[in-house]
């Protein structure tokens, strides 16, 4: 009997409270730094940061944030890049998911892909 307490508390957790239930887990992080084809025009970050506003929409991104570089005159911060992304997922799974999802292959190959020079990638899970 108490072990299907525990169990069904567990369960009720992971649904009602998912960042609970992830702390385990950690959270993972998805960062991307896109250098543009046109780089440094206003017009092409901008279809690029709409392009890419779908991603946000599949259903294992827990947030999405997308914006353009803010430059500072600290030496330690790189300003050479055009557009910035960060993903977040439940975990290392739920980023798996994403990255084959068609939807994300189709935004990628169809929509960025062509506007992109280069781009740096940087996946980390959070600790506890």
């Amino acid at each position: 009997m108490f072990k299907r307490i525990c169990i069904s508390g567990a369960m009720l957790l992971a649904g009602v409270c998912p960042a609970m239930a992830a702390a385990d887990g950690g959270r993972v992080q998805h960062v991307v730094i896109v250098w543009l084809k046109d780089h440094g025009s206003q017009a092409a970050r901008q279809q690029y940061i709409e392009n890419s506003r779908r991603l946000g929409q599949l259903p294992m991104v827990l947030s999405y944030q997308v914006g353009t570089v803010l430059t500072a005159d600290r030496a330690v911060v790189d300003g050479s890049y055009d557009v910035g992304i960060v993903a977040t997922f439940e975990n290392e799974q739920a980023l798996q998911d994403y990255l084959v999802h068609p939807e994300h292959r189709k935004v990628i190959e169809e929509s960025l892909k062509p506007l992109v020079d280069k781009a740096v990638v940087y996946d980390f899970k959070e600790s506890n």
